[in-house]
């Protein structure tokens, strides 16, 4: 129903109710009046009856009674009237006949009964007013008030056809002035678009200035204010479509899974990386139950809803240091996790970002393995050696059975790395350990120690040492017969040899270590005697072992109490007999068994690694002498003190920086210092030695090549290295005079020195002959025990006094 059509029903109803009212109002009014007016006329109709009615019941005159009847019917309203005496008895009764229907008698079943009866007492004065009989009548109530109803229904009539008139003109008018343009209103604002605001507008209302025109003008106004709300929405929702892909797309983009689990254990966000591990996307995954996801892909899905439940409960961040979980293609997969409360739509849910720490294990566990293993041939290195025979020794013992260690070491395996190269090398080595675990039980173990060496460890041998040893050479004899079978690489064939080293176990007393150094000491044996054999290790190699071990404790204890001293070689000049200089030579003061020659403990100290040191505390003392000497003027300008340098000493990277710290510290004349080095300095790369020495020769050190015609390769190294002598060997001097064979090679190498430019110095001259001989070959300098034997350093200084006789008289 229509506004209009609501609003006349409502006017209609308004003033129908006003004009009822109204009505009732008027009506009570007038039905009070004439109410009253009733009244007045009955009480004037009684008086005017009751004196003729009280006298016809006195006197029972019924003519008379009759008579005051007939007048009382008279009147219009009375319907019927009678008189009665006192005890009763009518004397006069009289009703109207049936009248014609009234009208509006419904109207007065509103007001009350149609017929009312009344009496009245009539009473004679004489008496004391003695009552002696009564008028009864009945009334029609309809007649009474028949006019008030006709003007009361003639007044509501016209009321309402008035009001209908006013509605009808207000309806009409409120239609056109109203309805019309609110309708118009209505279906121009069916046919906007709020997503569209501006394709169309209201039709502005002319010459109106109204709540209406205002309406239609806000109207307007407010849909320019929603285009442009829109427009502006459009633009942040646009900006945040974008913000929000760019986001996902650089979530996606990180190298990070990253996923949100809600308290029920749905999955309610993840990103690419996360979805793709279970090869899902991300639409896939969202408000799916977690463990339907993962259920297969995780140890314990449980323990990762219990961290959900910690952070949602504690509201504090949890991190994981490590998580393996599996792949869609059951690929172990391991992660870092960082838990944290996170609010997602709403609602609060546990945000997971997880870094991938796959390749970090994998690094872990590759740098166990190569911790443990080499890294060729994939065999257990020496620290999972020690640590496997540590437990089997203990486990031996317990068990009260015998095993054995196995030390190999393959024969002139150097030749094949020389001569085809180290990868030939790296294949054979290869080969061997395949064959090696080939030849021994999967309880026994296989280990490379480095370069061509390689140990066996074979357990559960038997209970007694006898058969333990036997089985033990048999194992040996097996391995050397399956290492001797030819490799073919490239079509080379490789062939190759080992010697063996064996020593049973468990030995009271014998640690892990010693073990293995008997089975070495056992293998060099071999080596000794030849090669491609095995040997057990006896009590003569245990002597010699504890000797070893006795010789590297005392000379640690040696090198921290500085029980070495230095003695000096004269080196004299040829041709005049005169001092050119000496020789420093390294000599242990032993407690106990007093000078020990170099040769005795010399190579030790190399193996230990303590030459370096003890090289340069020789250097410093040497420095220290050549400067005192100098400063006292006994040392001579030309003289040269030689210092042996050995290859690991020159191999140290700090070796140039400490020789220039100690010439500083130490300063003499320049040149006064000549390093002796020999053919294994130069082995490795002649390019890095030559740098070195050249380095040292602008410090003002010069260079001899000492032991000159023991090394096969020796005169090859004089055209590229900055010598300026060479030393030959006393090895060729002792026989000089009787072996023509050494005369020869003196005499070569003493000429080839001189065509070189070079200063040829002949070491271990004892006799006359050998010093005529080298000085016919054209030898420069000699130094042996014909001139004097190797002195301390006090007598050294004095043979320096004894030649410069002024200085001592100073």
């Amino acid at each position: 129903m229509r506004m209009t059509q609501r609003l006349a029903l409502l006017g209609l109803g308004v003033t129908l109710g006003i004009g009822l009212i109204l009505a009732v109002v008027q009506y009570v009014s007038d039905f009070q009046r004439y109410k009253k007016e009733f009244i007045a006329t009955q009480n004037q109709i009684i008086n005017l009856i009751k004196p003729s009615a009280t006298r016809a019941v006195y006197v029972s005159d019924n003519t008379l009674a009759m008579e005051v009847v007939n007048g009382l019917l008279r009147y219009d309203f009375i319907n019927s009237a009678q008189i009665e005496d006192l005890n009763g008895s009518v004397l006069a009764s009289s009703m109207k006949p049936h009248q014609s229907e009234v009208r509006i008698r419904w109207v007065h079943g509103f007001v009350g009964e149609q017929f009312q009866d009344f009496s009245t007492e009539l009473a004679y004065k004489s008496n004391f007013d003695e009552v002696i009989g009564r008028v009864v009548y009945r009334v029609d109530m309809i007649r009474v008030y028949d006019s008030l109803y006709k003007s009361s229904l003639t007044h509501l009539a016209g009321d309402i056809f008035l009001s209908l008139l006013l509605i009808s003109a207000l309806y009409i008018a409120f239609y056109f002035y109203f309805t019309r343009p609110v309708l118009r209103l209505a279906e121009e604002m069916k046919t906007i678009n709020f997503y569209k605001p501006g394709s169309r507008r209201f039709t502005r209302l002319t010459n109106r200035s109204d709540e209406l025109g205002q309406l239609v003008d806000n109207g307007n106004r407010l849909l320019e204010s929603v285009e442009l709300a829109l427009d502006s929405q459009r633009s942040v929702e646009v900006a945040l479509r974008r913000s929000e892909e760019h986001l996902r797309e650089l979530i996606d983009c990180l190298p990070v899974y990253v996923a949100a689990r809600n308290r029920s254990g749905y999955i309610v966000f993840a990103n690419k990386a996360w979805a793709s591990v279970f090869g899902l996307n991300p639409d896939q995954l969202r408000y799916v139950k977690f463990d339907d996801v993962v259920s297969a892909s995780s140890i314990n899905v449980d323990e990762i809803l219990r961290r959900d439940r910690r952070v949602l409960e504690t509201k504090n961040d949890f991190i994981v240091a490590e998580e393996q979980w599996y792949n869609n293609h059951n690929q172990p997969l391991f992660w870092q996790s960082h838990y944290t409360l996170f609010e997602f739509n709403g609602e609060e849910v546990v945000l997971v970002v997880s870094t991938d720490i796959s390749d970090r294990k994998k690094s872990e566990a590759d740098i166990a393995f190569m911790a443990y293993h080499d890294s060729l041939t994939k065999l257990p290195n020496r620290v999972h050696l020690v640590d496997r025979l540590e437990k089997e020794l203990h486990r031996s013992r317990r068990h009260h059975y015998y095993g054995a260690v196995l030390f190999i070491d393959l024969d002139q395996f150097k030749n094949i790395n020389d001569s085809l190269g180290h990868p030939v090398g790296d294949v054979l080595l290869i080969e061997v350990a395949r064959r090696l675990e080939e030849a021994v039980r999967d309880e026994d173990l296989v280990a490379r120690l480095g370069g061509d060496e390689f140990v066996l460890v074979l357990t559960l041998l038997d209970s007694t040492m006898a058969g333990a040893k036997t089985k033990a050479a048999c194992v040996g004899e097996k391995i050397r017969a399956c290492l001797s079978e030819p490799v073919y690489h490239d079509n080379i064939e490789l062939r190759v040899t080992c010697s063996i080293g064996a020593v049973l176990f468990p030995e009271e007393g014998v640690s892990v270590h010693e073990l293995l150094r008997y089975a070495d000491t056992a293998m060099y044996q071999v080596k000794d005697g030849g090669r491609n054999s095995i040997a057990f290790f006896n009590e003569s190699m245990a002597n010699v072992v504890k000797t070893q071990l006795l010789l590297e404790t005392q000379l640690h204890k040696a090198v921290e109490e500085k029980q070495f001293v230095l003695m000096f070689q004269p080196k004299v000049d040829v041709k005049t007999g005169h001092l050119t200089g000496a020789e420093v030579l390294l000599r242990w003061q032993h407690p106990a068994k007093g000078i020990v020659l170099p040769g005795d403990f010399i190579g030790t100290l190399e193996s230990l690694g303590l030459i370096v040191q003890v090289g340069q505390w020789l250097f410093e003392q040497a420095c220290l002498y050549l400067h005192n000497w100098q400063q006292q003027g006994i040392w001579q300008t030309g003289m040269k003190l030689s210092i042996n340098v050995s290859p690991r000493q020159f191999r140290h990277t700090g070796f140039v920086d400490d020789v220039q710290r100690t010439l500083e510290k130490y300063p003499f004349c320049k040149n006064a210092i000549d390093f002796e080095v020999t053919e294994n300095v130069v082995i490795g790369s002649i390019e890095e030695t030559a740098n070195i020495m050249q380095q040292l020769c602008d410090l003002g050190v010069t260079f001899s090549l000492d032991d000159f015609g023991t090394g096969y390769s020796s005169i090859s190294y004089l055209k590229n290295l900055p010598v300026s002598s060479l030393k030959i060997d006393k090895s060729f001097v002792r026989d000089i005079r009787i072996d023509r064979n050494d005369r020869v090679l003196v005499e070569s190498m003493a000429t080839m020195g001189r065509l070189l430019g070079l200063r040829v110095v002949a070491e271990g001259v004892e006799e006359q002959e050998q010093l005529g001989l080298i000085k016919e070959f054209g030898c420069d300098e000699y130094q042996g025990f014909y001139y004097r034997q190797p002195m301390l350093p006090e007598d050294f200084k004095q043979c320096l006094q004894d030649i410069c006789p002024l200085v001592a008289l100073k």
